[in-house]
């Protein structure tokens, strides 16, 4: 077994691999983003398999921890204190560094492993419907971006196209533009073969082909045919790249869809208001099935940036979002916090509060995912379904012995 430490900052990840007989194997440092944990990974197996690499970290709250899981090492969080009394029993002299600090973890976990506990890895279930949600997150933004700049290309090379059809990504949409790229060939259909072309291609909505025959002839800006012809290659490939993403990310729905079903945690997350077939697997992929992992709803929320951070010294005091947290799992959460406006009372009269107070959108959507993510850490550990009456009951109550407080200290 090999023995690593990793000492963490916003800044970057100093580690050190040590062999069984304390020997340095690899020391460095990478930063804490996706670049240089897939650099540390490269590094680390060359040396041993995954689940012969044992490492000790002083913190269970980043991003790159649940990379370090996935991944299949032996990950072991190990108390600060701990480690600084480690450090100070191995030397008298109080030296601290980085370097001195990653060296402390490794060799603490060699010679205390049997006695610390080791963070319970996902069940690879969970783990591939993470990776899943993941790549889909990745697929719907590279569709953004081609879709705007589809979009941006037809209101300069091809403006008589817009308003066609309903959406510019639809499939019946991308095929016409790849039939027809260019302004000239469609002003140049009769609208015979306009309605040719959509029975052959099934269109469904019989009532908007009038108005689209009608607009083969509206008036619209013209464009040099040297600008189309230039512009055909791209538009063409923006097209067919379109219709592929949507077919990529199709499947990858039917996939999510299947394995988010298999677990069992899937009916309590269905139960949220507007957990639907793409947030319900995420939620979970986020919260993951091991209930003890985190101490408190807290821990949680810092992981999650849903709970912002405040900075407090003497009458300074400054609170604003936290940027250092999981990426995916805050964007998850401040989506489903969107939609659950829509379905349940207190969450938008709670997005409501937050504006009146001056806060913007997503500060008070941030609001609304935190109290959310407290619900859904409880409802984790009861594997209960979500039930309204139950919060509503427990807020009242909250708020009622407040009040009695407040009175007995006026008292």
């Amino acid at each position: 077994m090999l023995w690593a430490g990793i000492d963490w900052s916003d800044e970057a990840l100093d580690y050190e691999l040590l062999a069984e007989d304390g020997s340095v194997l690899l020391q460095g440092k990478v930063k804490p983003d996706v670049n240089g944990v897939a650099d540390l990974f490269s590094r680390f197996d060359q040396q041993a398999a995954a689940d012969q690499i044992h490492i000790a970290i002083e913190t269970v709250h980043g991003p790159w921890v649940q990379a370090l899981l996935d991944h299949g090492y032996c990950v072991y969080p190990i108390n600060p204190k701990s480690a600084d009394h480690f450090r100070k029993a191995m030397s008298a002299a109080g030296d601290k560094s980085d370097s001195i600090d990653r060296h402390v973890l490794a060799l603490h976990l060699k010679s205390c492993h049997s006695k610390l506990r080791r963070l319970k890895p996902d069940d690879p279930a969970l783990v591939a419907l993470r990776i899943g949600c993941q790549d889909r997150i990745r697929l719907v933004e590279e569709k953004t971006a081609k879709l705007n700049e589809l979009i941006a290309g037809l209101k300069t090379y091809y403006p008589a196209i817009l308003g066609l059809f309903g959406d510019v990504d639809s499939q019946i949409s991308l095929q016409f533009i790849l039939a027809f790229p260019t302004q000239k060939q469609f002003r140049s259909l009769s609208a015979a073969r306009l309605r040719n072309w959509l029975k052959q291609h099934k269109y469904p909505r019989r009532e908007r082909i009038e108005g689209m025959t009608e607009q083969l002839s509206s008036p619209v800006l013209g464009v040099a045919d040297h600008l189309q012809t230039a512009k055909v290659p791209r538009l063409t490939y923006l097209a067919s790249s379109l219709m592929k993403l949507n077919d990529e990310i199709g499947q990858l729905d039917d996939t999510i869809g299947g394995q988010f079903a298999a677990l069992p945690e899937s009916d309590w997350i269905s139960s949220l208001p507007g957990a639907g077939p793409t947030l319900g697997p995420s939620l979970l992929a986020c919260i993951g099935r091991d209930a003890t992992r985190f101490a408190h709803s807290g821990e949680a929320q810092a992981l999650m940036g849903t709970a912002p951070v405040t900075r407090a010294s003497g009458k300074s005091r400054v609170v604003h979002m936290r940027r250092a947290c999981w990426k995916f799992a805050r964007r998850t959460l401040l989506w489903f916090a969107y939609h659950s406006r829509r379905k349940c009372q207190w969450a938008a009269n709670l997005y409501q509060r937050q504006k009146d107070r001056g806060a913007g959108q997503y500060a008070a959507l941030r609001a609304v995912a935190n109290k959310w993510l407290k619900i859904i850490l409880a409802m984790q550990r009861t594997g209960q379904r979500y039930d309204e009456s139950i919060y509503v009951h427990s807020r009242t109550r909250y708020l009622a012995n407040g009040q009695t407080r407040t009175k007995t200290k006026m008292a």
